[in-house]
């Protein structure tokens, strides 16, 4: 009523009254939040995991896909699979977004199954180029990424870290070098690029842009000026 608490702990608050009245107990008799965080999030403590867990899912603090990764961490730990030393999602992210983190936070992630395989794959291809020691460009995930190597000043620290991991070959190196990384119609990619390309209505913008950044052969550029110039004409019968 007097606005002490911000709304979001103020929610907390009644989340935790709520389980408190259905007869949840705190985790390690905490009194505070600043004291149920410092007992629950103790990276040196991963054995009060499942009880925190269990008091975190009765309160409804956790949404349901981070309560189901939360599981999956909690039955790695119980094989005797060691955590990376952070606790919360806010400090793992942190740590494991250092270069030198990459390796342990991706042995355990893939051993708690919480990686798709495909993602998995790309992760371990990136692995391969920091222990070459290429750095990541400086973004997580794959809409921040995009934006971040999207600009022109971050493109060559994208590149070197593409064709190091293997995303990237030297010869599509060379061609995003031309084109600034971007192509027709600003398209990104080679599947996003070769869609726009094979929309008829985009040919003649793909044709100018190749013959602009100079992606096609003179012979072949003599051919394709030869084979509009015939389009042109009118067709007798």
């Amino acid at each position: 009523e007097n606005d002490f608490m911000p709304p979001e702990d103020l929610e907390e608050a009644r989340k935790v009254q709520a389980a408190l009245k259905r007869g949840a107990t705190l985790p390690g008799g905490c009194k505070s939040k600043d004291e149920c965080e410092s007992y629950c999030q103790n990276p040196e403590r991963p054995e009060r995991m499942e009880e925190c867990l269990t008091f975190a899912e009765e309160a409804g603090f956790i949404p349901p896909e981070e309560l189901g990764e939360a599981k999956k961490v909690l039955a790695a730990v119980k094989r005797g699979v060691k955590p990376p030393p952070c606790a919360g999602k806010k400090q793992c992210d942190d740590y494991c977004g250092q270069p030198e983190n990459f390796e342990s936070c991706l042995a355990f992630a893939e051993a708690a199954e919480l990686i798709p395989p495909e993602e998995l794959k790309q992760a371990k291809q990136a692995l391969v180029a920091i222990r070459k020691g290429v750095p990541p460009p400086k973004c997580r995930g794959q809409e921040e990424c995009d934006a971040y190597c999207g600009e022109d000043e971050h493109l060559e620290e994208c590149m070197n870290f593409a064709i190091a991991a293997g995303f990237m070959s030297e010869e599509d190196a060379v061609m995003a070098r031309k084109t600034g990384g971007k192509g027709p119609g600003n398209c990104r990619g080679k599947e996003e690029c070769e869609a726009f390309c094979g929309d008829p209505a985009n040919q003649e913008t793909c044709f100018s842009f190749a013959k602009e950044h100079g992606l096609i052969s003179e012979e072949d550029l003599e051919q394709m000026e030869e084979g509009k110039e015939q389009m042109r004409r009118p067709w007798k019968g």
